[in-house]
């Protein structure tokens, strides 16, 4: 059965465990978001590391907590996360697939470098082939009509490929620092990585976000060659290099239910 799921604080959170978390307690609630009551069921468990917000059809939203997470912080929470809970909730009282499953169609609307695209159509053409207009991402889908979904996102994963290679090596050479390789993944719980050899690995998802959003992540991963740490040293380096890091990661935070829901399609009340 599919379900979506919200997990950790954004940029710097591990990875979250697999195993089934063992309950120590459930109790029920209601929550008031955007004038729509929300009921909910918390569980307290012994294994979670971060709190986790999981939508699923046969129980609706349940919220998993640490054993040792107030239940008074919870409210502020699940508002800071309302527009997240909002829209999948919905999906799921109308019997709809989530956001990550949905099937683009031309006049959609897509997000690129920040920016919002239309998805268009084209009849004949090469197929898979996808050309970026100045509002709209055109793709020629040939006979493979049930494809788009995955032509538009084989296409965003070579654009990002090509734009973390450059970004890398340029503020590679503005930070003075040596690198091994980069790599662009699907990473489901990090933006980006590095490691002690020098390997530097990106998700493929930032390219929707804006080339300012993405420099502050190239610039913070290419610094932990230098600090491999998050000490009051290290932000001192990303600060003399990316002044305003504090409100770029910020936008990741508030965005990153959006930015992770990938290719989903944006039925805009407002023209592009």
């Amino acid at each position: 059965m599919a379900f979506v799921m919200f997990s950790g604080k954004g940029y710097t959170r591990g990875m979250v465990r697999r195993s089934r978390p063992r309950l120590t307690d459930v109790t029920e609630n209601k929550i008031l978001l955007n004038g729509q009551a929300i009921p909910y069921v918390v569980k307290r468990s012994i294994r979670a590391r971060h709190v986790r917000l999981e939508i699923r059809p046969e129980t609706g939203l349940t919220v998993v907590i640490p054993r040792t997470y107030s239940l008074a912080c919870l409210p502020d929470l699940l508002k800071k996360k309302q527009r997240w809970i909002l829209v999948n909730f919905i999906k799921h009282e109308q019997g709809l697939p989530p956001l990550n499953m949905l099937q683009l169609k031309s006049g959609d609307v897509v997000l690129y470098l920040g920016r919002l695209l239309k998805v268009v159509i084209k009849e004949g053409g090469v197929a898979g082939q996808v050309k970026l207009g100045r509002r709209m991402l055109i793709v020629s889908l040939g006979k493979a009509s049930n494809k788009l979904n995955y032509m538009l996102e084989r296409w965003y994963r070579s654009q990002a490929e090509e734009l973390f290679q450059q970004k890398t090596a340029e503020w590679g050479a503005k930070l003075g620092v040596n690198y091994s390789k980069v790599t662009v993944r699907a990473q489901k719980h990090r933006w980006a990585s590095c490691s002690p050899r020098g390997n530097l690995s990106y998700n493929w998802k930032l390219i929707l976000s804006p080339e300012t959003i993405i420099d502050y992540v190239v610039i913070h991963e290419l610094l932990h060659l230098k600090e491999m740490n998050h000490s009051k040293k290290f932000w001192q380096l990303v600060a003399d290099y990316c002044p305003e890091w504090r409100e770029r990661k910020k936008w990741l935070e508030v965005h990153e239910n959006e930015l992770k829901a990938g290719l989903i399609a944006r039925q805009l009340a407002y023209s592009i």
